[in-house]
């Protein structure tokens, strides 16, 4: 019986996110296999996948309890708690198996002198290749500790594997698994009120590498030709006051709107699109390429990092450094039905090339051939 361990880190950030939502499909199916018995430190978490978990497959032990308390203060205790029980665990000698949810270090000392093996996964390069702050450069350093001390590594694209050994040299390719994502999106959707009648979908986080301040340049251009269309943006917070400023002086108000939405809302959001842009300028994986793809949606990506690895060749693709090339592109899909309709059927093949199944089988083969090797 393998004795793994999963901390909650991840759960505690993240409401939502791409990284919670990997480790919460781990989680559904990791109590129902008979060779691996799971330990799963969670005091509280306001995350949507883990509390949809609590109600499902995850055992009572396994379940996070309701406290009193939100915001940072709350985040501070919590994470204080579940360090401690985390520690606690590693130095019983109980834990063969510590699968850490998210970019951390609290935990290596505990790790010292000890038998774990430690499995850490790598989502992308983001924090070595674009540090705004303080706060990203401390990532890089935690997640460079975790890279040297591990047994194995997970990275989601061959791309992140690529990026990974140029930027820490002293890593052996053969610890490194490449293990693809999946989407989530359920089956049916929710309608939204207020949608714009023939809109250009985005999906999530705008800030820096997204590359969001050059989609609003390039529709500005095509909004000209096309009065109609209006630039959907979908998830993520509401727009800051520089992203306002740009859009009124691209005189753009009204024509660009933000919503947050649920995973109903946001099905609905993909399958009413024109089409979905994802204008990047780096990504370890791209799962909202998958969401289109499952929803009948022509996809536009750029043509940087991982997204044409996980795309092949059912989106259209641009520069995202050139925006007349994104604005070409854009008018190209707006004008050709015939072209929207190709993507989309070579989109729903796509698709069934990715699925949470064979993420957790392979992550399932990883844990199982560190212990297997001694």
């Amino acid at each position: 019986m393998i004795q793994l361990l999963i901390d909650d880190e991840i759960f505690i950030y993240q409401r939502f996110g791409g990284v919670s939502r990997i480790f919460s499909e781990l989680l559904k199916r990791l109590p129902k296999e008979n060779k691996i018995r799971l330990h799963f430190t969670s005091t509280y978490s306001e995350n949507e996948y883990l509390n949809a978990l609590h109600q499902t497959v995850l055992p009572p032990f396994l379940k996070s309890y309701s406290f009193p308390l939100k915001g940072k203060m709350v985040r501070a205790i919590l994470k204080w708690i579940n360090h401690r029980r985390v520690n606690h665990l590693l130095k019983s000698g109980s834990i063969h198996v510590f699968h850490p949810s998210f970019y951390e270090d609290y935990y290596m000392k505990a790790l010292d002198h000890l038998p774990i093996h430690l499995v850490f996964t790598v989502h992308d390069l983001i924090h070595e290749k674009f540090p705004t702050n303080l706060s990203d450069r401390n990532m890089a350093a935690k997640k460079a500790a975790n890279i040297a001390r591990a047994n194995r590594i997970i990275v989601v694209s061959e791309h992140t594997k690529k990026d990974l050994l140029a930027q820490y040299s002293s890593v052996n390719p053969e610890i490194i698994e490449v293990i693809p994502l999946a989407h989530s999106l359920p089956s049916y959707s929710e309608p939204i009120s207020g949608l714009p009648n023939t809109y250009i979908l985005f999906v999530g986080e705008r800030a820096g590498y997204k590359n969001f301040n050059q989609l609003i340049g390039a529709f500005e251009k095509i909004s000209i030709e096309f009065p109609d269309i209006h630039l959907f943006c979908a998830g993520s917070r509401p727009f800051s006051s520089a992203e306002m400023e740009l859009i009124n002086k691209a005189n753009l108000k009204g024509r660009i709107k933000q919503q947050a939405l649920n995973e109903y809302q946001l099905k609905f959001a993909y399958e009413n699109a024109l089409f979905f842009v994802f204008p990047s300028l780096y990504e370890g994986f791209g799962i909202p390429i998958l969401e289109a793809f499952a929803s009948q949606t022509p996809v536009l990506i750029s043509n940087r990092s991982s997204l044409p690895e996980v795309a092949g060749n059912a989106a259209l693709q641009f520069d995202p450094e050139i925006e007349n090339d994104l604005c070409k592109q854009m008018k190209l899909l707006i004008n050709d039905v015939n072209l929207r309709a190709e993507l989309v059927n070579l989109g729903n093949a796509r698709v069934k090339d990715f699925s949470w199944e064979k993420h957790y089988a392979k992550t399932l083969a990883v844990y199982y051939s560190l212990i297997t090797a001694n």
